[in-house]
C-alpha cells in the first residue's frame, strides 16, 4: 500500500524567530512510519519542523512548516500520486497570525525579519484555520485515477468525559478512523492509552505508539483485502 503520514505540530511564525506552536513532538508519527515502513508498505511522511523524524531508510520525509505549507504539500501530493490511505497525525494550528500591532505599530507577521523588542505591548491577531482534515478526500479525487483513499484522523483532548470524547470523534464524519488520545493519560510515567473508532462506536484500544502502529497496519491491511 502507499501511505501518506503527517507528523509533528505546525509552527505559525510571528517573525523570523517566533512562532505559535504546540506539544506535538512528532513521536508517535515516527514510530507508525516507521513499523508501515517495515512492514512493506510505501511511506510517504510529511514532518514539521523540529519533529523527530523517521530514520528507518525506507520512509520518504518531506518537511512540512505552517499551516498554509502543510496544506499545500498534501494537496500537491494527493493531486500527483495515488495514496491508498492517509494517517493524518499532524497537530495542526487552529488559528494562524494575520498581523500585529507592535507598540503604536502595525506590522504583518512572516519570517522575514526579527521584529524588535523595545515595545511594552505586542498584540497578534489570529484567524481561524480550515479542517485539512475535511479536504483530504477532495484533494484525492483531483488526482481523477481513483476514489479517494481510507482516511485516519486524530483527536486529542485534555481531561474529557466519555460524552465529550464521543460528540469530538462522532464529529469527524470525514475521517473513516479516528483515533483518540487525551493528555490526562499521556504524561511521564503513565501508559499512553489510544482509542480507534469508527462511525462513532470503540473499535480497539492500544496501550503505546507501537502497538498502536501494529494495530493501524492490521485496519489497513484488511481495508485493501476487502477492496480488491
Amino acid at each position: 500500500m502507499r501511505i501518506l503520514i503527517t507528523s509533528g505540530g505546525t509552527r505559525e511564525y510571528i517573525d523570523a524567530v517566533r512562532f505559535i506552536t504546540n506539544m506535538s513532538t512528532g513521536g508517535t508519527g515516527r514510530v507508525i512510519a516507521e513499523h508501515l515502513s517495515r512492514a512493506g508498505h510505501r511511506v510517504v511522511c510529511l514532518c514539521a519542523e523540529g519533529a523527530v523524524r523517521p530514520a528507518d531508510g525506507r520512509t520518504e520525509v518531506i518537511g512540512f512548516s505552517g499551516f498554509g505549507d502543510l496544506d499545500a504539500k498534501m494537496r500537491a501530493l494527493l493531486k500527483a500520486g495515488t495514496f491508498d490511505a492517509v494517517i493524518h497525525l499532524a497537530a495542526v494550528s487552529d488559528y494562524s497570525p494575520v498581523s500585529i500591532k507592535l507598540g503604536a505599530k502595525k506590522l504583518k507577521p512572516g519570517r522575514a525579519a526579527k521584529l524588535h523588542s523595545a515595545a511594552d505591548t505586542m498584540a497578534i491577531v489570529l484567524k481561524r484555520n480550515f479542517k485539512i482534515l475535511d479536504r483530504i478526500k477532495g484533494y484525492a479525487l483531483e488526482n481523477k485515477k481513483k476514489s479517494g483513499p481510507l482516511v485516519i484522523g486524530f483527536k486529542l483532548t485534555a481531561s474529557a468525559s466519555k460524552k465529550e470524547v464521543l460528540r469530538r470523534v462522532t464529529a469527524m464524519k470525514t475521517a473513516d478512523y479516528v483515533v483518540h488520545n487525551d493528555l490526562e493519560k499521556a504524561g511521564p510515567g503513565k501508559k499512553h492509552l489510544f482509542h480507534i473508532y469508527k462511525a462513532g462506536v470503540k473499535l480497539y484500544r492500544s496501550s503505546g505508539a507501537h502497538e498502536l502502529a501494529k494495530r493501524l497496519d492490521r485496519i489497513l491491511t484488511a481495508g485493501k483485502t476487502r477492496s480488491e
